[in-house]
């Protein structure tokens, strides 16, 4: 996930993954006893995933992507316990230049003038965030809609946690509360999910 314009250095990403079937609701959370919900409500996030033809960057792990005005880039994944824990670098620039930091890491593993848009998705993100008094986590549920041209090719929705390690304890309720709700963790990236849909032979690695 991260926020727009984050750290040009790099930070460690830790999420837990869910998927959900169509029309899934968001279980009630008043049933994490010293818990508070602020709820953020709905923005839109559209974003254009970049990759070479022979999908270099998903085929290595990591993934490219502008969105909302900021190039990500998210480094190659590790799974502790259900989490996906990973670098994550986000640059606030337009789509004509990517960044400098994020351009060092992606030419270590293909060659940039390989690089073109090649998966589209527009996703409606409600986020809530999920508190007790010693940490704090994050609780979005994406619908999202992969685009090719002026059509919608395909649909799905899931659910993230992400945490700082403090917050791994109240995060492990959270990820309870939701799959108790019918969510399933699940670590397929939107990303492979949106090259499968465009008829793409995409990998089965997590990135």
């Amino acid at each position: 996930m991260g926020a727009p314009g984050a750290s040009q250095g790099g930070v460690e990403e830790r999420e837990v993954k869910l998927a959900v079937p169509d029309g899934w609701q968001l279980p009630s959370l008043t049933q994490l006893d010293g818990m508070t919900a602020t709820d953020r409500g709905d923005e839109r996030l559209q974003a254009v995933y970049w990759d070479t033809d022979d999908l270099g960057l998903a085929r290595a792990g990591v993934g490219l992507r502008h969105r909302n005005g900021t190039w990500g880039f998210k480094g190659t994944s590790r799974r502790e316990g259900d989490a996906l824990v990973r670098e994550e670098v986000e640059v606030v620039a337009g789509t004509d230049k990517i960044p400098p930091v994020i351009r060092e890491r992606v030419e270590s593993f293909v060659e940039l003038p390989a690089l073109h848009p090649i998966a589209e998705l527009d996703t409606m993100r409600h986020t809530i965030d999920v508190r007790d008094a010693r940490s704090q986590v994050e609780l979005v549920h994406d619908r999202v809609r992969v685009i090719d041209g002026n059509r919608v090719v395909a649909r799905f929705a899931e659910v993230e946690v992400e945490f700082a390690v403090a917050a791994q304890q109240l995060a492990d309720r959270l990820v309870q509360v939701l799959v108790d709700g019918g969510a399933v963790v699940d670590t397929i990236p939107k990303y492979v999910r949106a090259l499968r849909a465009l008829g793409h032979d995409a990998p089965g690695a997590v990135i």
